[in-house]
Order: structure tokens, then C-alpha cells, then sequence
């Protein structure tokens, strides 16, 4: 990912518009019992399309944000984001850029990842939480959830970010390899 300062502005903006866009519409979404968590899904769009580093960073960030504005347990979503953001980009360093299938898989796992790591920082930190069937079925939930939205989100971030990318710059020319003589 090319980091320049118009493609800096156009990531703090996609971050403050997901963090605003989590808490105030998609957390009071009812699907199926439990919420989508497309927060996760920007941040694993980001991992794949920049990397660990880009990944890591815009989660911490966006998590940090989250928690600031939820004013709750400081640091618990942005280490989720965090974690998530570093392993979709070491998914992409390691793997290569996925197929839509894949991206399927990733978006349900990523988001069980998430699942699993706030509910392991909430235990680890003693905030009262029940560990009962209820929240596994949600964790669950949130990962099909995940899983159907992880294409049309990984879709709108490539979209927003494409100027960044090096894969896919506009009018970038791909190496033409010359044509064999004709022999007659």
C-alpha cells in the first residue's frame, strides 16, 4: 500500500465512518440474536489489502476508537483489532491475495477470531462475564454473519482504497511481452 497523505485522509475518514457506523447502526442491528460486526471485517479488508503492519495499525486504531467512544474497558477492542488486522495481513504475506471463497472463510474465521479474543480479554481483565451457551451461539452467529458479509465489505474497502494499492493502480501498464517475429 502506497501511504500518501490523500490516501492517509481517506483512512482516518474510512476509520472514524466504521467506528461511528458500528456502534450507532450496526450494534443495534437484531440478525438472527446476535449483531454484525463489520468493524472487523474493514479491518481484515485492510490486513489483506496492506499487510500486517496496515492491518495492525488501522485495527489498534479503529478499536481504540471504538472503546473510547463506548467508554469502556480501555483497550479491549483495539487489542481485538489489533490481532485481527496483523493475522489477515500475515494472510496475505504468507498466502497471497485470496479468492472469493477464501474470503468467505476468512471472514468468518476473522470474526470468530475477534469474537474470541474480546471475550479472552474480558475474562482476563475480571469483568464479570458469564461463559455460558448463550455467548458461544452468538460468537457462532457472528461468524456466519462474518462469513455473508466478508465479500461486499472486502469489495467497498478495495473500492475506497484502490488508488493506494499497488496491484491494481489505474492506468499502471503491465509489462507486454514482445510478440515472436512473423517468419514467412
Amino acid at each position: 500500500m502506497i501511504l500518501t497523505p490523500g490516501i492517509a485522509a481517506r483512512l482516518v475518514v474510512l476509520c472514524i465512518f466504521v467506528a461511528l457506523a458500528q456502534i450507532t447502526c450496526f450494534a443495534k442491528m437484531d440478525v438472527f440474536g446476535s449483531d454484525p460486526d463489520v468493524a472487523v471485517l474493514v479491518v481484515a479488508s485492510l490486513g489483506i489489502l496492506g499487510g500486517s503492519l496496515t492491518g495492525a495499525v488501522v485495527g489498534f486504531s479503529v478499536g481504540l476508537l471504538i472503546d473510547c467512544l463506548l467508554l469502556q474497558t480501555l483497550g479491549a477492542f483495539a487489542l481485538t483489532l489489533l490481532s485481527v488486522g496483523y493475522v489477515a495481513g500475515r494472510y496475505r504475506e504468507t498466502v497471497g491475495r485470496p479468492t472469493r471463497g477464501a474470503m468467505v472463510l476468512l471472514g468468518g474465521a476473522l470474526t470468530l477470531l475477534g469474537a474470541a479474543v474480546f471475550a479472552a480479554i474480558q475474562i482476563g481483565t475480571g469483568i464479570e462475564a458469564d461463559v455460558s451457551f448463550l455467548v458461544v451461539r452468538d460468537a457462532i452467529v457472528k461468524s456466519l454473519i462474518g462469513a455473508a458479509l466478508a465479500v461486499p465489505v472486502f469489495w467497498l474497502v478495495r473500492l475506497v482504497m484502490r488508488p493506494a494499492l499497488i496491484d491494481e493502480r489505474r492506468g499502471a501498464r503491465r509489462p507486454v511481452s514482445p510478440r515472436p517475429a512473423e517468419t514467412r
